[in-house]
């Protein structure tokens, strides 16, 4: 486990060093390796005397490690949240409600989304939001890069857009699949219940591939929470990446991308666990 986290922080230094070794000067590309090890050598000496220095955050300068950890909170809640509603919805449209002409109406809606970018979804929800203000004069989001986020359940459920097509259209193609085998035919056949048929015999059968699909989910969330933060103003952790009206800035960079994955990582175990927690609770009861 030392080492896959030492090789992921070596990793992160190289994808935030890029910037620094790799740039164009006079319509010329240099490629100057030293200034992402003088950089690296740099931060691990502050970490070594106990510190991850400072950034710039507008006109003030900061302690990262004062402001990590509220960062983290926020993003880990908005990263949890996204795809916790994600997991949801999908189960729910995607298999107990497959048999309902609404429910299959909406899994049209979403193969048609699917075709969309995400971040064409996020400025489109973004549209959508200030046309909702235009007619009802409340406000949902805020637009002003200075100040924060207004509520946390519009930019959860932005970000849950996309992992929810995702998987969704894995649950229903597999849901087609599964109804047709023989054991359902059986079980249906010996006058077992719709819902006992879903919960006890289709639904185990699909968990495997929802847990399988569960870390591509949990990568489209990861990858919508860089748009959504930095588009509907969340104060997160990628405001240590995305640094606006500051220069780039290596440390905070490192620490803020660092931070993401262990978070990801953390939201895909505890997204595990609840499902286990609810499949022993409602199928094997």
């Amino acid at each position: 486990m030392t080492k896959q986290l030492l090789a992921m922080f070596l990793l992160v230094i190289i994808v935030c060093g890029a910037p620094l070794m790799v740039y164009t000067s006079k319509e010329e590309v240099v490629f100057e390796p030293d200034k992402l090890v003088s950089r690296a050598v740099y931060l691990v000496e502050q970490m070594s005397h106990g510190t991850l220095g400072t950034y710039e955050l507008g006109q003030t300068e900061r302690e990262i490690a004062h402001d990590l950890l509220p960062f983290a909170v926020r993003s880990f809640g908005l990263l949890l949240g996204g795809v916790l509603l994600a997991v949801f919805i999908s189960v729910i449209v995607g298999l107990f409600l497959q048999r309902f002409f609404l429910a299959r109406l909406l899994q049209r809606l979403l193969d048609l989304l699917s075709a969309i970018p995400d971040f064409v979804l996020v400025l489109f929800s973004i549209m959508l939001a200030i046309q909702f203000y235009k007619w009802t004069q409340i406000r949902i989001i805020t637009l002003s890069p200075n100040s924060d986020a207004v509520n946390s359940w519009f930019p959860m459920a932005v970000l849950a857009i996309g992992p929810t097509i995702f998987l969704t259209k894995v649950i229903s193609l597999h849901y087609r699949q599964i109804s047709g085998e023989d054991f359902i035919k059986t079980a249906l056949a010996k006058g077992l219940g719709v819902w006992h048929v879903l919960r006890h015999h289709v639904w185990k059968n699909i968990l495997p591939i929802v847990l399988a699909d569960l870390k591509k989910t949990v990568a489209i969330a990861v990858s919508n929470l860089f748009v959504v933060e930095y588009t509907l103003n969340v104060v997160g952790l990628t405001r240590f990446i995305f640094s606006k009206g500051a220069p780039y800035q290596f440390n905070a960079a490192v620490m803020g991308l660092m931070a993401i994955i262990l978070l990801s990582i953390l939201v895909y175990y505890l997204v595990r666990l609840l499902l286990y927690v609810c499949t022993r609770t409602f199928v094997y009861e």
